[in-house]
């Protein structure tokens, strides 16, 4: 690994940052035919993936947060230069110690039923996402959440067991955001879009979901409680937004052109050539500032077990040509596990690792793998060198799993190893998890604070190493010091170490840097990127000329 340079953090800029302006933070190209907002009418997206749950206290899908969030608010709202703004929470303050956070909630805000929000009903939800039976995806990142106290109607004081730089990135997370008391208060099944105890605050509301094929939304003519970073106020600019589920990159981007959609995200990038800088449409690429696509390596199964082999897998491809050559330029390899535009990514890294099959094989020489099989793999003790890749099917996107047989048959040809892809289910996965049997788990993380998306990944409190700190070791105090400081140059320090620590025993190998991108028609405005989710925003700000 390369000498360390400890830098200093720069200061986030404090502007307020529209949605619209969130894409320009990305790369765009062809802009809407007009910049006057349109009234009316209906804009059509074609989408990659149906959320499996439709609650946003459950769903674990990134690829669902863009729909979720037309109907899903939280207390508060995240820019892209990391600073927070005002949602459904007006105002806070943050007591002294860091201990205590006061949210000052807006009068004017409802559910979609007609019940007003309160401090409450607030409450009521932070307090089941932290129950010690949850199972619900935002509990990690409320790890240090104690109590709530409603003050009065529009007051409530939460108190953290310690300080916890992250709790304000997870008071916006989708995962916190605000359900109606009938979600509490019935049974059902929440993760359904028709699911009629499923009330939120947001501008939309279902309409019709007719599951494998769509989901619609109409908007609220009452709504007027936009986030800080919205383009304008008040209700939303369209009277429904619509979202075809298309899995196949080819048929978003034969609707989009046929005029059969507005908008496509996920294009495929042997498409871009189609829409951007092409007359008619335009072409949006998100900003990269989640964990990067990696995999993770359980230090646990043999024969992973052993980081000389770690570190041949990470080593032992060409991993840049790879890249290059199955997405053409459109994303950067990863050297680090946060993405280059994130405030906290470790420069030092980049170039430190890698691309080096001599290294690798003298690894696996010294391991004690040195016999070959009749297919040339390599064996020790009769076994072949395997370990099993198990790629829940719901996240295979963006062509990862044909990146994931790249990698597979270059390491099979230089270094005689036997990466076994195999494509599961989400429940076998949850088993394998459950019972630490998992080899490799490839994956990204939403954008989040770092400490929010370390802890979940590297840490006994994570989901992959659930309990187990003999594992973790000093990933699990790493992570606790960055959240008892808000300084970020204290705070930059810690997340260099982490990034570096979990490359160099090579239990994260991380890939590329993902991001986003949008085709639209050119008669569509108003299109950007969401800071927290790293990925398309709502159909909000959305708007569809004439």
């Amino acid at each position: 690994m390369t000498s360390r340079i400890l830098r200093t953090a720069t200061a986030a800029a404090a502007a307020i940052v529209s949605a619209t302006l969130l894409a320009g933070c990305g790369e765009a190209s062809g802009p809407a035919a007009t910049d006057t907002p349109a009234e009316g009418g209906t804009v059509t997206w074609g989408v990659s993936i149906e959320p499996d749950c439709y609650d946003p206290h459950a769903s674990s899908q990134q690829n669902a947060f863009p729909i979720i969030r037309n109907y899903a608010e939280s207390l508060i709202g995240k820019q892209l230069d990391g600073s927070y703004v005002p949602w459904l929470a007006e105002s806070w303050e943050i007591s002294d110690d860091e201990t205590v956070y006061t949210f000052h909630l807006r009068d004017d805000v409802t559910f979609s039923d007609g019940t007003r929000l309160d401090a409450e009903i607030v409450k009521t939800n932070y307090d089941a996402i932290t129950a010690e039976d949850s199972t619900l995806s935002g509990k990690t990142s409320l790890s240090s959440y104690a109590s709530s106290r409603v003050v009065d109607d529009h007051t409530i004081e939460m108190t953290l067991t310690e300080p916890d730089a992250a709790f304000l990135d997870a008071a916006s997370d989708v995962w916190t955001s605000i359900l109606a008391p009938a979600a509490f208060d019935q049974g059902g099944d929440h993760c359904r879009a028709d699911d009629p105890t499923l009330i939120t605050t947001g501008p939309f509301v279902i309409d019709e979901w007719i599951p494998g094929q769509s989901v619609s939304f109409s908007a609220r003519d009452d709504y007027d409680w936009a986030p800080g970073y919205a383009a304008h106020t008040g209700r939303a600019h369209v009277d429904e937004a619509v979202y075809r589920f298309l899995p196949e990159a080819t048929v978003r981007t034969g609707a989009l052109t046929a005029d059969q959609v507005d908008v496509i995200e996920n294009v495929q990038v042997t498409d871009t050539q189609v829409f951007e800088d092409v007359p008619g449409f335009q072409y949006l690429r998100g900003p990269s500032t989640g964990t990067a696509f990696s995999l993770n390596v359980n230090i646990n199964h043999a024969p992973a077990d052993d980081v000389r082999v770690r570190q041949a897998l990470r080593d032992g491809v060409d991993l840049d040509a790879i890249v290059r050559g199955q997405y053409l330029g459109t994303v950067e390899r990863a050297y680090s596990s946060l993405g280059p535009d994130n405030e906290y990514f470790d420069e030092d890294l980049v170039g430190a690792w890698g691309n080096d099959v001599d290294g690798a094989n003298a690894l696996l020489d010294e391991a004690g793998w040195t016999g070959r099989d009749a297919q040339g793999y390599r064996t020790k003790d009769g076994e072949r060198l395997t370990i099993e890749v198990g790629y829940p099917e719901p996240y295979v996107r963006d062509e990862r799993d044909i990146l994931l047989q790249a990698i597979q048959s270059s390491l099979r040809d230089d270094i005689g190893m036997d990466l076994d892809l195999q494509i599961i289910t989400a429940a076998q996965y949850s088993d394998e998890n459950a019972k630490g049997t998992w080899s490799i788990y490839p994956n990204t993380l939403q954008t989040a604070d770092p400490t929010t998306m370390f802890r979940s990944l590297f840490t006994s409190a994570g989901f992959l190493y659930l309990d187990d700190p003999d594992a973790t070791g000093d990933l699990d105090d790493l992570v606790e010091e960055s959240k008892r400081s808000t300084d970020p140059a204290a705070r930059k320090a810690v997340f260099d170490e982490i990034q570096e620590s979990v490359v160099s025993d090579a239990r994260y190998i991380p890939l590329f840097h993902p991001v986003y991108t949008i085709a639209a028609s050119d008669r569509v405005g108003g299109l950007g990127f969401e800071a927290k989710t790293n990925g398309p925003a709502s159909s909000y700000d959305v708007w569809v000329a004439e």
